[in-house]
């Protein structure tokens, strides 16, 4: 299973469905972390399943989803509820108690995959406000028979290799 991940896009409509655009078909599942800063009937995400952001004010987006991937328990969320800019710890937590194995998260802008106590954790980074890397990224996590493939790109849809690691589940 392929899912595009993507978060901060901070309202940019054209650069966020020329990514989706260029992945559809590549995926079976799109995820926004939060913080499109679009509405909940955006054409945009039409087919997405999208958490809100402390920046997302006025859409009634969920704060969370609860997600299985080819099985794997999967727990989504912005990420400012948990701390994640002070550290991971709360959101840790939060995805241990929901016994998920993944915890996908945005607001830091950093574009990260680590696995810490058990919890794979995934940060596509910043479609327009990047921080650590000098262009916009977004992930495509591949789950196969309980291991988990994270390949960053940039906006232009290069590969990032050196954030790109594959994990055990």
């Amino acid at each position: 299973m392929n899912v595009l991940v993507v978060s901060d896009s901070h309202g940019w409509k054209k650069e966020l469905a020329e990514i989706i655009d260029q992945k559809r078909d590549f995926v079976e599942r799109i995820i926004h972390a939060g913080d499109s800063e679009l509405d909940v009937g955006d054409q945009v995400l039409a087919g997405s399943q999208v958490v809100a952001g402390n920046c997302d004010l006025f859409a009634a987006f969920p704060q969370e989803l609860h997600l299985e991937w080819n099985g794997i328990p999967v727990y989504i969320t912005h990420g400012h509820h948990h701390g994640v800019k002070n550290d991971l710890d709360q959101l840790i937590s939060h995805a241990s108690r929901s016994e998920a194995k993944i915890a996908v998260y945005g607001h830091t802008h950093i574009a990260k995959a680590e696995k810490k106590h058990g919890v794979l954790l995934i940060n596509p980074g910043s479609v327009r406000l990047p921080k650590g890397y000098n262009q916009g990224t977004y992930c495509i996590v591949t789950i196969e028979q309980k291991k988990a493939k994270v390949v960053y790109y940039s906006i232009s849809g290069e590969e990032v290799p050196h954030l790109s690691k594959s994990f055990e589940l």
